[in-house]
């Protein structure tokens, strides 16, 4: 009879599992970029550097390096910050924030420019439409359209904390792209360098 029960209980679950269509994804702290898991490998030792490249809204953005002292191996990525994420008594960061691996910029400043387009052609639309594009790390970039406005929207973790930043305005939204794209390029700078 127990296994009876339970088979008709699975039955169903599996009958209401059926019916689901729209599958919502959340921000999730367990994503990690690449250079975040090099970052936090204690069995490797490294130097890390940041340099600061711009200043949109609350959001720092610098390009990041990671250069493994033992092989001289480079790697590069973008972090998001924020602007007061800073030690008192010196310019280190405070708290844990989110990468783009230099793999993911080139098409994290293609889905800027998407949405970029996006305000110009879709904001007049009577419909609400959302657009939603993650990183490795879990950095959300989302944009909302509809009813004669729009909104941008970059949420990050600070330290296992979700952050949210609205870029809802077109020349922040230029500024960061020109930030990364200044960024990429002196990425492919550095490695062509010996």
């Amino acid at each position: 009879m127990r296994n009876l029960y339970l088979t008709l209980l699975l039955a169903l679950s599996l009958e209401g599992m059926a019916q689901i269509d729209t599958v919502v994804v959340q921000y999730d702290s367990t994503f990690m970029s690449i250079f975040g898991r090099r970052l936090k490998d204690k069995r490797t030792p490294v130097k890390y550097h940041l340099e600061e490249f711009g200043n949109i809204r609350n959001v720092a953005v610098y390009l990041s390096t990671l250069e493994e002292i033992i092989s001289g191996r480079k790697i590069y990525g973008v972090r998001i910050d924020q602007r007061l994420n800073r030690n008192l008594f010196t310019d280190a960061p405070l708290s844990h924030a989110e990468y783009i691996d230099e793999d993911e910029i080139e098409t994290f400043i293609k889905r800027l420019e998407f949405i970029q387009e996006i305000t110009h052609t879709d904001v007049n639309s009577a419909r609400y439409t959302e657009y939603r594009f993650y990183t490795r790390s879990g950095i959300a970039l989302e944009c909302y359209t509809g009813a004669n406005r729009w909104r941008v929207l970059l949420l990050y973790e600070l330290n296992k904390v979700e952050t949210a930043t609205y870029l809802n305005n077109e020349n922040r939204l230029a500024e960061l792209i020109d930030v990364l794209k200044n960024i990429q390029s002196e990425i492919i700078k550095r490695k062509t360098q010996p």
